[in-house]
């Protein structure tokens, strides 16, 4: 009984593997050939649960060792995590009584991956630390490694990083001592997890680099190396690089017929599908995703995956129907102690709310999610709360409070772009680096092969000499054959040095063209490309430098805040392209009365920032009267009539300011003080 389940288990494993998509007769979809194969395993073992009882009365504790060893392996390969673990927990037992730390370590080393799947950090950080224990007793580099390369997992899941790091850089040292190429590419990977983590993203893409040249070289897991750079790529708001790589993650974990791997990047695509309001395919890759982890029992994976349904149903309208995926990924993201997991499933459910008109569930929902994004750091979702509360607050009818809310999204949202730009450079220049140091190397390999052609011709030259010297009667012959030797070795040598210039040309284009775009990209940076004027985080960079040599040097310096006069009527009858090119003429016409050394930024919205020095009170407030002047009279024929409010600062009147929040705090009340004493003015300078 107990040989024909075997052969009945061995033929399952065999068609799963053969056709990951179906189980052998039947073709389900891969969730429900991976719960049947659970169920298989569940039923083999029931069968076969006296087998080690067996092989210990044939052969001792060795036998029963190889027999849990067998069915353990036999239990993975089906994806049946429970009577798997329950074999692993035997062969530590038994490996631990017969002094194996090997086996031993193997049976640690699955328990600890089962952990991660399931969510159960706190048991798999107590295995690795047994492991490393079992390890450093044994003075196997091999377990030290595979331990420091989990502590360094577990470390992350808490947040620190910098003992992670610690962790990762020994484990690929010791990768790296023992040849181990697998194990050196998922290092780099666990490397360049943390530098991403750290906003180091040029440190994480040449991490994720090395990774996949390593992984490529071997066909080792290349879905994983895929799918890390599509999801940095991902963040760096490059769509089509993106949607390059998952194409390739989807056929690499295909081809390895594992249905972790293929869950694990299709519940990854489905959020980049998301993102690109796909939200048809989204649904269609997250649905198949969460059924895959579900029967596989990954927590981890089976959280973000409801998250990734709700945003596809959501996406399409569906919110009544999104409502439960968000509350299922919600009570995984507590159960986990997942921060990023519960604060996206609040902020979702705080939409929700918002589309039902529930305003004071919304309000909860955003109160408490908003100190998690913060403390989490996650500040792209910050600023979809600030948008939420832009929408509560007009839902409320208190516009003091939507405009404050719209004024933060405006700017996270700009500095975001700001930093999403930097970040695209340096992977850029990443990319440039590794490729240049990819064609050095192979002009070296070539240089190479010339010289070793120029030895080569040389131990001709000789060996033909001393032949002429032996035997002068063939003389005449070998000269001919070494003449036409060295024609077609000379030919050869003047071919590859023309195709070397000619990849000597195209580097030097390549290089160019890639120099234009970095500029291309800092310009896109510092330029707000609606208005023309310079971009929030640039102007407040300059006014910071300028706060700061002022207050040495003991000169003037002088802070207009301006906004635009009942703009929103503006958007209101014309519409917002209307309104947008209103702010284009308006900042051209506010330019031309801008002294020349003067600085004119995009604060946020119709706001906008002036800034010149060396002006006493007199010149500056005449500077500001000509700006508002200018606008009112060449744009106030319009309909309606365009004007703007000024709030003046000045570092002569708060010659202790240290920080530009404070000048900026004080043109902003001057700004009010204007708008409240009838619009078209300026405010801030003594009345003279």
């Amino acid at each position: 009984m107990a040989l024909r389940t075997l052969v009945v288990l061995s033929g399952a494993m065999a068609c799963f593997v053969a056709a990951p998509s179906v189980l052998c007769a039947e073709p389900p979809p891969r969730a429900q050939a991976v719960t049947m194969a659970a169920r298989l395993a569940d039923q083999v073992d029931a069968v076969l649960q006296p087998l080690p009882r067996i092989a210990w009365q044939l052969g001792g504790l060795r036998g029963r060792i190889n027999a849990e060893f067998t069915l353990a392996v036999a239990y993975a390969a089906l994806s049946a995590d429970r009577p798997a673990n329950r074999r692993w927990q035997s062969l530590d037992k038994d490996a631990a009584m017969a002094g194996d730390a090997r086996l031993r370590g193997i049976a640690l080393i699955a328990l600890i991956q089962s952990m991660l799947a399931q969510g159960e950090y706190k048991h798999g950080q107590e295995l690795a630390e047994a492991l490393m224990q079992l390890a450093l007793g044994a003075g196997n580099d091999e377990l030290t490694a595979a331990a420091e390369e989990y502590r360094g997992v577990f470390e992350r899941r808490h947040g620190n990083l910098d003992a992670a790091l610690e962790h990762q850089i020994a484990a690929l040292a010791l990768r790296h001592k023992n040849k181990d190429a697998a194990g050196e590419a998922t290092a780099l990977t666990n490397l360049g997890t943390i530098a991403r983590d750290k906003g180091d993203f040029a440190q994480c893409l040449d991490y994720f680099l090395q990774s996949l040249a390593i992984r490529e070289r071997i066909d080792n897991r290349l879905d994983v190396a895929y799918r890390n750079i599509a999801l940095l790529y991902r963040e760096l708001g490059d769509t089509q690089t993106t949607r390059a790589y998952f194409a390739k993650a989807i056929d690499a974990a295909t081809r390895y017929a594992q249905p972790g791997y293929y869950a694990s990047v299709r519940g990854a695509y489905a959020g980049f599908l998301n993102d690109n309001r796909e939200y048809e395919a989204a649904l269609a890759s997250a649905d198949e995703a969460l059924a895959i982890s579900q029967a596989l029992g990954n927590r981890p994976a089976i959280g973000f995956e409801q998250l990734e349904v709700g945003r596809a149903l959501l996406g399409l309208r569906k919110p009544d129907e999104a409502e439960p995926h968000f509350e299922a990924a919600a009570e995984i993201g507590r159960e986990l102690d997942q921060r990023e997991l519960i604060a996206r499933s609040e902020l979702a459910q705080a939409e929700i709310a918002l589309a039902h008109g529930d305003l004071a569930r919304s309000h909860r929902l955003l109160d408490e999610v908003s100190p998690r994004l913060n403390a989490a750091g996650l500040r792209p979702y910050l600023a979809q709360a600030y948008w939420l509360r832009d929408l509560l607050a007009e839902a409320e009818h208190d516009p003091a409070t939507a405009h404050e809310y719209a004024h933060r999204h405006a700017g996270l949202r700009e500095e975001l772009l700001g930093v999403r730009s930097s970040r695209l450079l340096a992977a850029i220049e990443v990319r440039k680096a590794r490729e240049q140091s990819e064609q050095q190397l192979e002009l070296a390999v070539r240089n190479n092969e010339l010289q070793a052609e120029r030895l080569e011709r040389s131990r001709h030259e000789r060996f033909y000499g001393i032949a002429a010297i032996a035997a002068l009667a063939v003389i005449v012959a070998v000269f001919a054959v070494l003449l036409w030797r060295l024609r077609r070795l000379n030919l050869a040598l003047a071919a590859r040095n023309e195709q070397n210039d000619r990849q000597h040309a195209a580097l030097t284009e390549a290089n160019l063209l890639l120099e234009q775009q970095a500029q291309s990209l800092y310009q896109a940076s510092i330029v707000d490309g609606l208005t023309g004027a310079h971009s929030r985080s640039h102007a407040l960079d300059r006014l910071g430098h300028l706060l700061a040599d002022c207050r040495v040097a003991r000169r003037d310096l002088t802070l207009l805040l301006i906004d635009f006069d009942h703009f929103k009527l503006v958007n209101d009858h014309h519409g917002h392209l209307a309104g947008d090119r209103l702010l284009a003429e308006a900042v051209r016409i506010m330019r031309e009365e801008l002294p020349g050394d003067g600085l004119l930024g995009r604060f946020g919205g119709e706001e906008f920032l002036a800034i010149f020095a060396d002006r006493d009170e007199g010149e500056s407030r005449r500077i500001a009267e000509r700006m508002r002047a200018a606008v009112a009279g060449r744009m106030g024929g319009i309909d309606p009539p365009t004007t703007i409010s000024i709030g003046a600062a000045t570092l002569r009147a708060m010659p202790d300011a240290t920080a530009i929040d404070l000048l900026i705090d004080v043109a902003d009340r001057a700004l009010y003080v204007a708008k409240q004493a009838g619009r078209n003015q300026v405010q801030g300078f003594q009345q003279a």
